[in-house]
C-alpha cells in the first residue's frame, strides 16, 4: 500500500480503528480519499471512495461541501482523513455524515492538530505554521489550503454538538519531513501532529 508522505502513522492508526469495528459486513465510504485511500486493502462488504478531484480516480466524484450522494442511513462506517480542515461549513459536513450513517454507525476522522508541539514552536517565533489556516484558500504550491484549525477539544466538542460520542482518541507522534522525531507513546496527545478520533452516531 502506498501511503502519503506525511501520514504513515496516521493511516495505520485509522486502519486499526476500522479493523476494530469488524468491517467485513459493512458499507464504508472513504471521504476525500485522494489518490491513496485509507481503506485500501480493508475487507468490507462495500467500500466507496469519494473525492472532488476526478484525477484521483475515486469511486464517486462529488463536492463534499454539498449534500452527499448517498441515501439516508445507507452506510455503516465513514472515514474522513484530513478533510474537515478544508471545509467551510463543518457542522453541515458532519450533519451529512450523520444522515448517511445507519443507527450506531461510526465515523473515523482525523485533522491536523493546531496545538501540536511543532505548531506551538512556530507560533512562539511569530510564524504561522505551514499547514495552519491562512487568509487564502490555496498555498503557494497550489494545494488547497486549510480553512479551519482544530485541536482535540475543538473537534470533540464539534462531534458532541452533532450527536456523535467519541469512543477513542489518538495522536500520531511528532514527525518532520516524513520521519518520526518523537513516537506517539512518548508525547501527550495534545502535543502530537494529528487529532484522530473514532466516534459513534448516537
Amino acid at each position: 500500500m502506498v501511503l502519503e508522505k506525511f501520514g504513515k502513522v496516521r493511516y495505520e492508526i485509522m486502519r486499526e480503528m476500522i479493523d476494530s469495528l469488524s468491517p467485513e459486513d459493512s458499507v464504508i465510504i472513504d471521504i476525500g480519499a485522494s489518490g491513496n485511500p485509507i481503506t485500501t486493502g480493508i475487507r468490507a462488504r462495500k467500500i466507496i471512495t469519494v473525492d472532488i478531484l476526478p484525477q484521483n480516480r475515486p469511486g464517486i466524484v462529488a463536492d463534499l461541501t454539498k449534500n452527499f450522494p448517498f441515501k439516508d442511513e445507507s452506510v455503516d462506517i465513514v472515514v474522513a482523513g484530513e478533510i474537515l480542515e478544508h471545509i467551510y461549513h463543518s457542522t453541515k459536513f458532519l450533519k451529512e455524515i450523520r444522515r448517511v450513517l445507519g443507527d450506531g454507525g461510526h465515523l473515523i476522522i482525523s485533522v491536523p492538530n493546531i496545538v501540536s508541539l511543532k505548531y506551538r514552536a512556530a507560533f512562539l517565533f511569530g510564524k504561522i505554521p505551514s499547514h495552519a489556516a491562512r487568509g487564502d484558500t490555496f498555498y503557494s504550491d497550489n494545494r488547497p489550503g486549510h480553512i479551519r484549525d482544530y485541536s482535540f477539544c475543538e473537534l470533540e466538542q464539534l462531534l458532541w454538538n452533532e450527536r456523535f460520542r467519541v469512543i477513542k482518541r489518538a495522536g500520531d507522534g511528532l514527525s518532520f519531513k516524513g520521519k518520526t522525531l518523537i513516537p506517539r507513546w512518548m508525547l501527550p496527545a495534545t502535543f502530537q501532529d494529528s487529532v484522530i478520533m473514532l466516534a459513534k452516531k448516537v
